[in-house]
């Protein structure tokens, strides 16, 4: 190719040169052409349609509703678990819960505060004395094996501060009792019938029949004692399981491990 361009005369390289400058001017000018091919015309200034913008959304305002919406499901979710738990497991989950919530909170209390001079409390008696109160609350409200457990360690709790024995030795007081509904359905579920005919017993005053305190006498962790008078004359004490312990015993004992 370049043996054949030096071979050229001037004359044939000018014409040359000439026709690439016109096909360069050519394509300079389409393309020039297509960029102005619109012709504008004069149009006096107009404000725009406010319909016809675009609306701006305001973030800030959507976290509102993002928040009552969390706090309205979260609130739902807590009462459909609290209800069920209730319901089928005698509150078993909500007992375990309190325990692990007690433990961490006496844990952290003892870390921070466990030493000569506490930063949160006036003298380490104090601490002692605060976590005795939680414990004790702890165990009368999760009732059933939780009593049991508290009346075991305050018969040794010599070894403990003073704090806690004071506290363990109210674990023999009487225990909470069950309502007498419940004791109605213990009896239904464990022998097919009411309490009047399973003990010959009448709450009417009839003739022949014997008499039921519906009041328990005493009542402990796990079960709850009441008075009757049978048919024959005899005076009895008729010791009743509380129900729910039943299935509260496998939470609890896994609760203890």
């Amino acid at each position: 190719m370049l043996h054949g361009w030096n071979s050229l005369c001037g004359t044939c390289r000018r014409a040359y040169f000439r026709q690439a400058r016109e096909v360069a001017f050519a394509h300079k000018q389409h393309l020039r052409n297509g960029r102005y091919q619109h012709s504008y015309e004069f149009s006096p200034l107009r404000p725009p349609d406010p319909a016809s913008l675009p609306r701006k959304t305001n973030k800030a305002r959507k976290w509102p509703r993002r928040l009552q919406r969390f706090v309205l499901f979260s609130s739902a979710g807590i009462g459909i678990v609290y209800l069920t738990d209730r319901q089928l497991n005698a509150s078993s989950l909500i007992r375990s819960v309190r325990t692990f919530y007690n433990g961490v909170l006496i844990g952290c209390d003892y870390k921070i505060n466990f030493r000569a001079h506490p930063p949160f409390a006036d003298s380490i008696e104090a601490v002692h004395g605060r976590n005795a109160q939680r414990i004790f609350h702890l165990l009368r409200e999760n009732g059933g094996l939780y009593l049991k457990i508290g009346q075991a360690i305050a018969m040794q709790s010599a070894i403990l501060p003073p704090e806690f024995q004071r506290m363990f030795a109210r674990m023999f007081d009487d225990a909470p009792q069950n309502e007498w509904k419940d004791v109605e359905k213990v009896i239904k579920e464990d022998f097919g019938k009411s309490v009047e005919d399973v003990f010959g017993v009448s709450f009417r005053g009839e003739p022949g029949r014997g008499l039921m305190e519906k009041t328990a006498r005493a009542s402990a962790s796990v079960a709850q004692v009441h008075w009757a008078k049978l048919p024959d004359g005899r005076e009895v004490a008729i010791k009743i399981q509380k129900r729910e312990i039943a299935k509260q015993v496998g939470w609890d004992l896994w609760a203890f491990k």
